[in-house]
């Protein structure tokens, strides 16, 4: 069987068998296609039976050779992988020449912080005398002030909001429930946007449903929309655009840990499922953990 056939094989099992998407097969055929071509342009015969591991090693090197994202790499050894086990798991292969391949290893970003003055200049530019610029400091309040994700912020309803308790029901990754208390300065804020929020809309156009964050057709707001908001905001503050709407969540945890407050309450608050996530999550000087623990560590106190 020559290597053709056999991606065919492997692409029809993931639309058929495990009615994969769209997406997901054009990813996997985009990266085996280049495997295919690499074992062409080497003169490297295309019978599945004889292709090793030290064939696929190569062409992981030359990928590395070109200087690719260590993500794009990861995602294309994952895909290698994938393809050489189905094979493997089909008898059509006696070994798996791919199950020895590493992946590399993964690259560390320190996350984008606000500083406070920063912030403040942001939160100073939406033109609160219109409807939409009420929405959008609403939106860039709310992003900072609980860290919710972007995704989980233009899901909001009205009807996730307790106004009487300050807290708002969030509904995060993998459909995981959790509360966010809100201070009255934003509560105050959501009643006056809802007063006018109608304001937005273009002629003709009415309101879709509860959402909390609407575009002038009375949708919600998408997460692409949400990014260019910020982008604007960032334009007009003279800040970078390195940052991003993820930059108000790491903003919020980071400023938490260095006002006092304890990790579990911050992944409580994040809805992350593991407190080793949120350590990582967090951008903190060390430093100044340190010197919390000098200070307010028994043993230290002792010496």
């Amino acid at each position: 069987m020559t290597i053709d056939e056999a991606l065919e094989r492997f692409i029809n099992s993931i639309r058929v068998e495990k009615q994969g998407s769209d997406h997901t097969i054009t990813a996997y055929a985009k990266d085996l296609t280049e495997l295919i071509t690499f074992i062409d342009e080497n003169n490297l015969s295309d019978d599945i039976t004889t292709i090793e591991s030290s064939t696929l090693r190569l062409f992981i090197g030359e990928l590395y050779s070109r200087e690719l994202a260590k993500s794009t790499i990861e995602r294309k050894v994952s895909s290698i992988k994938s393809f050489f086990k189905f094979l493997y798991q089909h008898k059509i292969l006696e070994t798996n020449p791919s199950q020895l391949l590493k992946f590399p290893k993964k690259e560390k970003y320190l996350p984008k912080v606000f500083n406070i003055d920063d912030l403040f200049s942001l939160l100073d530019k939406p033109d609160v005398s219109k409807a939409s610029g009420l929405r959008d400091l609403l939106l860039l309040e709310l992003m900072y002030g609980t860290g919710m994700r972007v995704s989980e912020l233009v899901g909001l309803s009205f009807s996730d909001i307790d106004f009487s308790g300050l807290r708002i029901r969030v509904m995060g990754k993998g459909k995981k429930e959790r509360i966010i208390p809100i201070a009255p300065m934003i509560k105050d804020m959501m009643l006056k946007y809802q007063n006018v929020m109608h304001e937005i809309l273009r002629t003709g156009s009415s309101l879709q449903g509860d959402a909390l964050f609407i575009n002038q057709d009375g949708a919600r707001l998408t997460d692409r929309s949400v990014r260019r908001l910020v982008d604007k905001y960032l334009l007009d503050a003279g800040l970078p655009k390195d940052f991003s709407p993820h930059s108000f969540r790491h903003s919020f945890a980071t400023h938490l840990l260095e006002g006092g407050a304890d990790l579990r309450s911050i992944q409580e608050l994040l809805g992350h499922s593991s407190l080793s996530t949120t350590q990582k999550y967090i951008n903190s000087d060390i430093s100044k953990l340190l010197a919390v623990y000098d200070k307010s560590h028994p043993m230290q106190k002792q010496k």
